[in-house]
């Protein structure tokens, strides 16, 4: 009963922490059909103002990590006020987007070459897990602001996909990086987890920048660098397992 409590009141936390990071306001509504960036000429607007060729050609997909690339209002500056914005996301095998939300969209994801397992944490309904693992073609959609995840756990399959945001700047908040690489005192992680300092130490270890080490394509840096996403989404979705089957 104790267990349960703690991983009650951790998963509380977690989730809480999500609410709160993904208040915010939608894209403003525009009075114009499109807003033309203040530093370009409105006189010079062509179709190439309304054209991005970085989705696909700049994400040539590392097998050994998950890369991402983004056509936000960042990126695309036609997308201002169009709330709308695409991601291209190629996950090596075994890599995994760790749990994370984002506070401005809904996202909707296909899966362009799987599988995909993809999860999200319904805290509405005390922290159940629902997941799938997608097919090629396959769609999932994520609420906006609920905590989820996508997992490549083929050993090795590259798997790709593309996610729809209902914003042009939909944001991205990690839960690992915010918890563990945000400057939190160690002191409340470790109350809030119910943890010790060392399992502390070393997720806040994880999150840091890495080191320089060998070279991209080295087995060994490609397998150092699963584990720290590993670890973080493991010990999350514990404590949304011990949530789920205490109540």
């Amino acid at each position: 009963m104790m267990m349960g409590s703690r991983s009650s009141v951790s998963l509380g936390v977690l989730l809480l922490l999500a609410v709160i990071l993904s208040a915010g306001a939608a894209d403003p509504d525009i009075l114009t059909d499109f807003v033309v960036p203040s530093d370009t000429d409105p006189s010079g607007i062509d179709g190439a103002f309304f054209t991005y060729k970085n989705l696909v050609t700049g994400n040539s997909g590392d097998p050994a990590k998950l890369t991402v690339t983004k056509a936000t209002h960042a990126e695309f500056p036609a997308l201002l006020g169009q709330s709308v914005s695409y991601a291209a996301l190629v996950f090596g095998a075994g890599t995994v987007n760790p749990p994370h939300i984002h506070p401005r969209a809904s996202e909707l994801l296909v899966v362009v070459q799987g599988p995909l397992l993809v999860g999200l944490v319904d805290a509405a309904r005390n922290g159940t897990v629902y997941t799938q693992t997608l097919q090629t073609g396959d769609m999932f959609v994520f609420p906006k602001g609920m905590v989820h995840f996508q997992f490549n756990n083929g050993t090795d399959v590259v798997a790709r996909a593309f996610s729809a945001f209902g914003s042009a700047t939909p944001g991205t908040i990690s839960l690992p990086a915010a918890l563990f690489g945000s400057g939190i005192d160690d002191t409340i992680l470790e109350k809030s987890m119910h943890t010790d300092q060392a399992t502390v130490d070393q997720l806040k270890q994880a999150q840091a920048p890495p080191s320089p080490g060998p070279s991209p394509g080295s087995s060994s840096s490609a397998a150092a660098a699963l584990l720290p996403s590993r670890w973080a989404i493991t010990l999350l979705l514990c404590f949304a397992a011990s949530y789920y089957f205490y109540f």
